[in-house]
């Protein structure tokens, strides 16, 4: 579990398990996008935290 934490702390997704007060069980949905996140080549994830870093520089919330 802590490897999920470290990757979603590290992409900004799912803040529930960023802080471990507030710790939940992740849904089916967010099991599945961990999942595929995993299959990703070296290269595909660094291209992801950009495009991830891009979207949170944009963003207006």
């Amino acid at each position: 579990m802590t490897k999920i934490q470290g990757i979603t702390e590290m992409l900004g997704i799912f803040p529930g398990l960023t802080h471990p007060r507030r710790t939940r069980r992740l849904s089916l949905e967010e099991l599945r996008l961990v999942e595929r996140y995993r299959e990703l080549s070296e290269n595909d994830r660094i291209a992801m935290r950009y495009l991830v870093d891009a979207m949170r520089s944009v963003s207006r919330f």
